[in-house]
């Protein structure tokens, strides 16, 4: 068994500071420093006049080039941080803050210091492990879920405040009115089915997310999926005035899917289409093999509406979105349509491209991994 100074003495070197010479503080030997190399968080070792004896690879990935010897205020100037960074060089044995730096965007991190125990028998300066871990997908995380509740929240709140106040009104004046009793009646179970649509894509979404690291194995022809997909829509493009035109390539190859939830993607991307396309247009599903991606097809679904502003078209598959709030709601939409594609694409190794051109509509393609074998 060795000694706990031998010990220690093996996984520690000695170095002097530059500019303080009189100091020496322990700084990592050679495989302590390899493993700190491979961490992604930046760690520096300080002496007691936070003076930077070592810094990992993730340091010069964040701060720059040129660290050791220098003060650790002049590549991180914040206040708190080299605050309690002093505290833990005055006697505490470790502390952690929460600070804001501009790296090259405003980033949050948890700043991290702890003092380093002295070798026994050596009286040097052990100096002070300071880290700094990125957290603002934490936050963002955060946010995020904050916002979904406060959505979820409101778009649930609006169809049952519509439905007390028709329920009000039909008990009241109205009891004895047929005609106000089937207008009422009627709103009402336009509510109630849109309020049920959004519990049932929230269901959805909540069982993509939680398969969405298993791909599915299936060999599906894309054609059947989507003319199925088009004859149960056949109201809603009736209704729409609009009419279809299906183009598949005949060596258009079978993807690797699951065909429930790929029928799930042409209704949302085909529904939409044919809701926010002008009455006679023309909605256009064509399929190939991509020329530009041998291992893809793409399945590209046109509409002629009025198109999407550069904008928005980036934030068109977060939950809740709308460009025309109004608009999605007297369509009968949710807000969840476009998310729903997203992860059910993302579940098969695929991706959501949008092509649009405002006053003369959107082109929303499907990119979808060959099945094995027959590339």
């Amino acid at each position: 068994m060795f000694p706990k100074d031998r010990y220690a003495s093996a996984a520690m070197r000695h170095i002097g500071c530059t500019q303080c010479p009189r100091r020496r503080i322990q700084v990592p030997d050679r495989n302590v420093e390899r493993v700190l190399n491979a961490l992604g968080v930046a760690v520096f070792v300080v002496d007691a006049d936070m003076c930077i004896q070592f810094h990992n690879g993730a340091a010069i990935s964040l701060f720059g080039h040129g660290l050791r010897g220098k003060m650790l205020a002049t590549f991180v100037p914040n206040k708190r941080c080299i605050r309690t960074v002093e505290e833990v060089i005055d006697g505490r044995s470790s502390a952690s803050v929460s600070i804001k730096l501009q790296i090259v965007a405003p980033t949050t991190f948890r700043m991290t210091a702890t003092r380093l125990v002295p070798i026994l028998g050596q009286e040097d300066d052990p100096g002070v492990v300071v880290s700094f871990e990125d957290i603002s997908h934490v936050l963002e995380a955060k946010q995020m879920r904050s916002d979904f509740v406060a959505n979820v929240s409101h778009e649930l709140r609006s169809p049952l405040t519509t439905l007390g106040g028709m329920i009000e009104t039909l008990q009241g004046h109205a009891r004895y009115d047929p005609d106000a009793m089937t207008r009422f009646l009627d709103l009402m179970e336009t509510e109630a089915t849109r309020m049920a649509r959004i519990i049932d894509d929230l269901l959805s979404l909540s069982k993509l997310q939680s398969v969405e690291r298993y791909a599915p194995t299936e060999r599906v022809e894309l054609p059947p999926v989507i003319d199925a997909v088009v004859k149960l829509l056949a109201p809603i493009i009736d209704n729409e005035k609009v009419t279809v035109e299906m183009d598949f390539t005949p060596d258009m190859k079978p993807v690797t899917g699951d065909p429930h939830e790929l029928g799930q993607v042409f209704r949302n991307l085909i529904e939409n289409a044919a809701k926010y396309s002008r009455n006679g247009a023309v909605i256009r599903i064509e399929g190939c093999n991509d020329s530009r991606e041998p291992d893809m097809v793409c399945i590209a679904v046109s509409d002629e509406g009025d198109g999407i502003a550069p904008e928005h078209i980036s934030r068109l598959t977060e939950r809740f979105y709308r460009i025309d709030k109004d608009r999605s709601r007297d369509k009968g939409g949710t807000g969840l349509g476009l998310a729903i594609v997203k992860h059910i694409l993302m579940r098969h190794r695929g991706r959501l491209q949008i092509d649009s051109e405002v006053g003369k509509g959107s082109v929303f393609t499907a990119l979808l991994p060959i099945a094995a074998g027959q590339l």
